[in-house]
């Protein structure tokens, strides 16, 4: 095997490990395949290995491990959250466990894989079973990172002193997993009788966690409807009940945390009282109730078919209502429903709403020119820089237009013109980073008043000019006609211009008939700016029969457009380009591009930053910084045209800059034949991005330093695109297409299992999902195709009923729909397995 470039660990680790003999494929710095079908896919040739890191330099190295015939227990460690490595060492303490000889990776989260051989009685998959909070399985159909990998300065790297996953592999010198850790993994385990284990018996967590779920979803019912008067005492005594659970390690304290808070904020206590006194009063409860943990279990009565639930613990939160018995029966009722016996563990990215671990913006691929300002401009706004940078570049963008052309052949330009969004939950940052450039923007407009005030005049001149001129002709008309000689031709200055329209730069909120008036006045293209785009696309299909999602579609190409308009004359654009910056709640996403068969979601720009931490108030920075002003002046200012005609102008990529565009355009095109749905849509809009992207960012650096125009767009900005698409945008918006469904069945089984939970239904038939979840969106055997998926995914199973003629099918559903904990972090699991 030919050595690897030694600036890329991946792709060394990589090699590596297919030398080894263990098949290996590229996943993104969100740990998720770059590759639909990784299973079947993964390698260990090295033409095609070499292939996939030529094509994304920063991939990570994943193993099947199902494939290699391992199983992996992955220890999680998570600040403020469950310590995997101490529960699994208290395991092995309790167990006699040794772990001399297993290949161990230390994860770049601080966590651990521990590498197994599968033991026998068939492989085992990723359910983790009866193990402890922060513990979970890693087998057949799983896989994970591999060590080597290296991702923005962390590693997956061999623990000191053991072997290497590599030599042990290569030399059938990997353990096999232990029985007694086997039986505690395995559905329904046969306790191996020499196994001595803390979790075994009539007290096994997975009984305490559905007794848990039960008790919290029956608790924050109660409280969400609880009555002025009662709500401050009801709330410290669940979380003291809950606190119990959770010292038992039933439920963790961030979901109980999060549910009484729901609850609270339905009854009115949130705002009454204000997040940091309810987050108190929960904490408070909490801590109480850890120091006095919950009673252990009672058997189940054998003779109830081992639906038994215990008869007395759920009344405990019955006493917070003053003892009423029909709460307290209704609770042990939810509790009976929600033992789960054999139910699997089910998989919880169909509920996924959040972000996993995504890549931070990467400033230094912006022009230097910009830095200082957007850090500087992050920090005043108390947000991330890429709450800041991502709106900035959409409104210049769209400032430009189709007023600059960038051409990377003969046969292919593109204009400037971006849509971005910016996605997360309200109060996390939106608003204030869009606010830096809306407001500049806001006051570019208001400065340009006495500009406007003076086309007007003009225009008004025009106008009496074009009468008059009018006028003379008709007479000379006249007189021709009387002396039959040939009538002169209406001269193009007797042509009257029409009703001034005041040129604007951006609108958050308009009509189609208006927005095509106003891009008369402005051909190059407008900015909508809005905090909430959700609005815009839910109406867009509602009114016109469907038009305005036509106009839009058109509105990201720059194209010549026709707008037809009742009563009056029809509106002729050569150009229909308007920009879009704004932000979407990750919960309306999937509403806003509903039906979205048109591709309407792969013209965007997606980031989903993180909340941004506390910040100390700073004056380092204006509300208005002048060097943002005048560089957006200095590009609103771009000459387009002579004497008032406007004509865009091509900007040509240069020699270099075609060469890196062709090579990424290579990149684009493996990748998107490993795809499929709407990743595969969103891909293949890349080409354009990085165009539009790349003049976007020398046209920025041109603007904040002055001097001469861009000729040419040079390789340094192609490059910066093509890094911020492939690094940054890609991840982001991909977890934004899991909120919208990667595909059409992805994005029915979300809104089936939706139904399921809000209408809180024990089982259901294939009518009801159907008619009521889908709203006949499909037919019945599609219907029985998703509730399959939904089988194996672990949310529902199949119960026929025999009769004298047709059987009947129904869909019991599990009970872990409704705890709360829906959507655990598996960031190395495939969304698309199950279905």
């Amino acid at each position: 095997m030919t050595s690897a470039p030694a600036d890329n660990p991946n792709l060394t680790a990589a090699l590596n490990l297919a030398a080894a003999g263990l098949p290996v494929f590229p996943a993104g710095p969100d740990k998720r395949p770059l590759l639909a079908g990784w299973q079947e896919k993964a390698t260990t040739e090295e033409e095609q290995i070499r292939k996939w890191w030529d094509g994304y330099p920063p991939a990570l190295p994943a193993i099947v491990v199902g494939r290699a015939g391992l199983v992996v227990i992955d220890c999680d460690r998570h600040p403020g959250g469950n310590d995997g490595i101490k529960a699994f060492n208290s395991l092995l303490g309790a167990n006699g466990g040794n772990l001399a000889d297993v290949p161990m990776t230390r994860t770049a989260r601080g966590g651990a894989h521990l590498f197994f051989r599968q033991p026998p009685g068939g492989q085992l998959g990723n359910g983790r079973g009866e193990l402890p909070d922060g513990v979970d399985v890693r087998g057949a159909g799983g896989f994970v990172i591999a060590p080597g990998a290296e991702s923005d300065g962390k590693r997956w790297q061999s623990a000191n002193g053991r072997p290497s996953l590599a030599d042990a592999f290569k030399t059938g010198t990997i353990p096999e997993l232990p029985l007694w850790l086997a039986d505690i993994i395995r559905p329904n385990p046969q306790p191996n009788r020499d196994r001595v284990d803390e979790y075994a018996g009539a007290n096994s967590s997975l009984r305490g966690q559905a007794y848990a779920a039960a008790a919290l979803q029956g608790a924050a019912a109660e409280l969400s409807t609880a009555p002025a008067g009662k709500r401050n005492e009801m709330l410290n005594a669940m979380a003291f009940c809950l606190g119990r659970m959770i010292a038992r390690g039933w439920v963790d304290e961030k979901t109980v945390a999060e549910a009484l808070l729901e609850a609270c904020d339905a009854n009115k206590y949130l705002r009454e009282h204000g997040h940091r006194a309810t987050t108190k009063t929960i904490e408070s409860g909490i801590e109480a109730g850890r120091k006095e943990p919950h009673p252990d279990l009672p058997d189940r009565d054998p003779s109830s078919g081992g639906d038994g639930a215990p008869d007395s613990d759920l009344s405990d939160l019955s006493a917070i209502r003053g003892g009423k018995q029909r709460g307290s029966d209704e609770l042990l009722a939810r509790g009976r429903k929600a033992e789960t016996g054999t139910w699997g563990e089910p998989d919880g990215t169909l509920f996924d709403d959040r972000r996993g671990e995504l890549p931070d913006f990467p400033v230094e691929t912006l022009p230097a020119s910009l830095r200082e300002w957007l850090l500087r401009s992050a920090r005043g706004a108390g947000v991330t820089p890429a709450h800041v940078a991502v709106p900035s570049l959409g409104i210049a963008s769209s400032l430009i237009g189709t007023a600059r052309r960038i051409r990377a052949c003969r046969s292919w330009s593109e204009p400037l013109t971006m849509w971005v969004a910016v996605i997360g939950f309200s109060g996390t940052g939106k608003t204030p980073g869009l606010d830096v450039t809306r407001r500049v923007l806001s006051l570019i407009e208001r400065t340009r008043k006495q500009k406007i005030a003076e086309m007007q005049r003009e225009h008004e001149t025009r106008a009496e000019k074009a009468k008059v001129e009018k006028k003379e002709w008709e007479k000379a008309v006249a007189e021709a006609v009387k002396a039959k000689t040939p009538t002169p031709p209406k001269p193009a200055s007797a042509t009257e211009p029409g009703p001034f329209v005041a040129p604007r730069l951006s609108l958050s909120d308009s009509t189609i008939e208006r927005l095509a008036v106003l891009l008369q006045a402005r051909p190059q293209g407008l900015a909508f700016v809005a905090d909430e785009l959700a609005r815009l696309f839910l109406n867009m299909k509602r009114y016109s029969n469907g038009q305005d999602n036509e106009f839009w579609l058109e509105a990201w190409n720059g194209k010549n457009f026709v707008v037809e308009r009742q009563g009056r004359p029809s509106v002729i654009l050569d150009y229909l380009l308007v920009g879009v910056t704004g932000g979407f709640q990750p919960d309306k996403l999937a509403r806003a591009f509903e039906g979205d068969d048109d591709g309407m979601y792969a013209r965007f720009l997606f980031t989903w930053p993180e909340e941004p931490a506390h910040q100390p108030l700073s004056n380092e920075v204006s509300e208005i910084e002048p060097e943002i002003q005048n560089a957006l002046t200095r590009i609103i200012d771009l000459p387009a045209g002579e004497d008032g005609v406007f004509a865009p102008k091509i900007v040509d990529l240069s020699a270099d800059g075609t060469s890196t565009f062709e090579t990424f355009r290579a990149f684009l095109a493996q990748t998107k034949a490993e795809l499929d749905g709407r990743e595969r849509e969103w891909v293949a809009k890349g080409g354009t991005h990085v165009l539009r992207l790349s003049g976007t960012l020398a046209y920025l650096d041109w603007a904040m330093l002055g001097g001469a125009e861009p000729q040419a767009i040079d390789e340094q900005y192609v490059t910066a695109a093509v890094r911020l698409w492939r690094d940054y945008f890609w991840p982001h918006s991909r977890a934004a297409l899991r909120q919208i469904g990667l595909t059409e069945k992805h994005t029915n089984a979300r809104r089936a299992l939706c139904w399921i939970r809000t209408n809180r239904k024990a089982e259901v038939s294939l009518l009801e999902i159907r008619r009521e979840a889908l709203g006949r969106r499909i037919d019945a055997e599609q219907t029985r195709s998703l509730l399959d998926g939904l089988v194996r995914a672990g949310w529902l199973k199949l119960v026929t009923t025999k009769t004298g003629g047709r059987a009947i099918h129904r869909w019991l559903v599990n009970p872990l729909i409704f705890s709360g904990a829906l959507a655990p972090e598996r960031s190395e699991r495939s969304e698309r397995d199950a279905l």
